[in-house]
Formats: C-alpha cells, structure tokens, sequence
C-alpha cells in the first residue's frame, strides 16, 4: 500500500484479495468547526486482527461510533460486511449492532449488576433463550475470562483488569462476527495489558471473528495484529498487513512505531 492516504477499491475485498469486514469510504466528520475525520478510508479484513493505531485525538473512537451506527457521517460511507449503514432500515441496524461486540474503555459495567448479570444482559434484551440456555453461555465466558469465581461481585469490587476481562466476556456472550475494542489497555499498568493482550489473541483464535482494536500502545498491537491501520489528522496514513507497516518508509509511521522524538508528529 502507499504510505499516502490511498484510493480504495470500490469492490468489497481488500488489496490482499481477503474480502472486508469493515470499510469506510472518503468519511468525514465535524463537531462544530473541529473536524475529526478528513476523508477517512479505512479497509479492515473478514477475521482479521486489525489495530486502528494513532495519535490521541486523531479520531479513533469517533470511527468506532460510526461504525456502530451511533454517528452518521457528513460526507462519505461505512460499509460492515459489504453493506452500507445508510441504506439500512432500523431493524437491520439494530440487528447489525447484535453481531458487533465491543469492549469500552473502562468497561462500561451497569455498577448496580454483579458480573454474572452484566454478562447475561444482552442475551436477556436480544434473545430467547431460556434461563438454563443463557446460563450455560455466560458461565462460558466467565470461565474462558477467568471470571467464575467473582460471578456474584458487583463492578466496585473488581480491580481494572478484571473490569475489562468481564466487558469482555460481555462482549463476546452473543458470538458476534466483529469485536471491537475502544483502548482496551486504558488504565491498565504493562503487566495486565500484556494479560489482556494475550486474552484478546486467544478468545480471536478459538472465535475466528474479527477482531478491530483502537488503541495507541505500540507494545499491546504488536502482540495482537496481524493488520494495522495508522490514523493520522483524520486519515489514513498507511493501511495493510503488520509487516507491511513495520516495512513503511513514511516518516511519521515509522516515528509512531518507534516512539521517535523526530519526525512530524509533535506535542500539538
């Protein structure tokens, strides 16, 4: 791929032939006079794990809110699994969101459920599966998450990590065909990033879905992505497999990489 902002296929299958989980065309998005997305073209591939990576404020979560649905943008298109968003009707998009599963930044547990609760509530709200049904999904994820012992504890019992491990088994409880997570390893010190980083790559593998990571920790994308997407002022900078970017010649790519002083990127 160029290490310039790329035109992109108007097919639905990547420069690798893969087909696309995610793909937004020339997005662009302002909150007043502030633009955040500045003809965004982003390709993520079916059952890829794919690290959206860039500076703060360069517009990762506000992708992520598009992607859901949550934002529409002023100009361009965000197609999931080769359909566009704005084409949908409202069920359709409801029934979209059900297969997308997302772990938020600092979890985002209802602090009045305890963990078991947490995990279920999507399976109460979109399914009707019986009590013993749901409950043999959720004891599921708590044990692949390591959860099963702290079931019955209430969010404000729960250290960081284990916040963010029981998001995640809430995330996954419905098997969605995407997982996207909103900087899983905020708040977390090295050590419980690395655990979660190795969680996030393990449940990816036994799940075969695609996984769509935003985050800035070069340490965290290393050890999950086998594609990365840098972000930049609004736009895509380079877009491709792992060790296409790690080969990129681009100044700025290679000064985020690497946490280099010199370089483009600066303190504004």
């Amino acid at each position: 791929m160029s290490t310039t902002e790329a035109a992109i296929d108007p097919g639905i299958a990547g420069h690798d032939g893969r087909p696309l989980a995610i793909e937004t065309r020339d997005v662009h998005k302002s909150f007043g006079s502030h633009k955040v997305l500045n003809g965004l073209n982003v390709q993520i591939p079916e059952g890829a794990a794919s690290v959206l990576l860039g500076p703060s404020g360069t517009g990762k979560s506000v992708l992520i809110s598009h992607i859901l649905g949550l934002l529409q943008p002023d100009q361009g298109e965000v197609l999931v699994h080769g359909r566009s968003l704005a084409t949908m009707s409202r069920k359709e998009g409801l029934e979209l969101r059900r297969d997308v599963g997302v772990l938020f930044q600092d979890g985002a547990l209802f602090s009045s459920m305890n963990v078991y609760d947490n995990v279920a509530f999507p399976l109460r709200q979109h399914t009707d599966l019986t009590d013993a049904e749901a409950h043999e999904l959720v004891m599921d994820e708590l044990q692949a998450t390591g959860l099963e012992h702290a079931k019955d504890k209430l969010p404000g019992e729960l250290s960081g990590g284990m916040k963010k491990r029981a998001g995640l088994a809430r995330a996954l409880v419905m098997n969605p065909s995407v997982l996207m997570c909103d900087e899983p390893d905020s708040g977390l010190d090295p050590v419980r990033t690395s655990l979660l980083a190795e969680l996030l790559k393990e449940r990816w593998e036994q799940l075969g879905c695609t996984l769509v990571v935003i985050t800035h920790n070069m340490t965290l994308a290393r050890y999950v992505a086998d594609h990365m997407c840098l972000l930049w002022k609004g736009k895509v900078i380079q877009n491709g497999s792992i060790e296409e970017i790690f080969a990129s010649e681009d100044e700025f790519v290679q000064q985020f990489i690497v946490g280099g002083i010199k370089g483009p990127l600066g303190m504004d």
